[in-house]
């Protein structure tokens, strides 16, 4: 018999320096916690430029992973269509997963969250974020501006359009409940998001709040330290980013 799994897609472009450090925490996290669940992943490769299918091929490790790789780059958006099109299939599968996640691909988050994240989906959440602004979160390698930023735009957010239950509007680790990902799909059976940047983040949330999802948080330890490589991070790209995600909440419709 089967256990239970969460299927985890990530999306990823040029993260051959932090998808292998990633991955042995989920295999660290199944080899723990495998008797209650494990976790299946999914890498889906953005057309990647360095040498991530290489690391991934040559990586010698007891996880059920696999690659999907774009030809073309297809930013964000399309690392989140594809996950919710291999979520969507996934259920029509003869032992579907009991809940569906994603994250990013650069090891700044804990696959270690899912504890604390697994048993809301059970208690009847359908939409669970990783927060960055509840107790107990803590946020490593981050200026103060950017956080500071990250808050006002997080108050900003919840005056502007209030998801309930729900402060981190941006953060990209969150667990799914099959039966959301379902209702998502049978109104949006094509693409679930239109916006390239990670503004996209903000429109899915919206739009799974429109559709009838129950949301909630757990706290989370964000280790931006831990990065390795180019920082994708710019001062102008971040403030142009934040008012795009601004503007996403008035234009969101299902």
């Amino acid at each position: 018999m089967q256990r239970p799994y969460i299927l985890m897609a990530l999306p990823c472009y040029n993260e051959a320096e932090n998808l292998p450090d990633l991955l042995k925490g989920f295999e660290s996290l199944n080899f723990r916690y495998g008797s209650v669940f494990e976790v299946k992943v999914i890498v889906i490769d953005d057309c990647s430029k360095d040498n991530t299918t290489e690391v991934l091929k040559n990586l010698n490790l007891d996880l059920d992973f696999k690659v999907v790789r774009h030809e073309v780059n297809k930013n964000l958006m399309g690392g989140i269509n594809t996950a919710f099109n291999i979520f969507h299939e996934n259920m029509s599968d003869p032992c579907p997963a009991v809940g569906y996640a994603l994250m990013d691909g650069d090891n700044t988050h804990s696959p270690f969250h899912l504890i604390e994240m697994l048993p809301k989906i059970y208690q009847g959440f359908d939409v669970v974020v990783a927060s960055r602004y509840r107790p107990g979160s803590r946020v490593c390698g981050v200026s103060w501006w950017r956080q500071i930023l990250s808050f006002a735009v997080a108050v900003m957010f919840r005056v502007l359009r209030n998801v309930q239950g729900v402060w981190d509007y941006s953060c990209g680790y969150r667990l799914y409940s099959p039966r959301i990902v379902k209702e998502i799909k049978t109104r949006l059976p094509g693409d679930v998001v239109k916006e390239k940047s990670f503004a996209c983040m903000v429109e899915i949330l919206v739009k799974l709040s429109i559709v009838g999802a129950k949301c909630t948080e757990v706290p989370m330890l964000l280790r931006y330290d831990q990065k390795l490589g180019e920082s994708k991070m710019e001062f102008r790209k971040t403030i142009l980013g934040t008012f795009k995600q601004l503007l996403t909440l008035w234009k969101v419709r299902v």
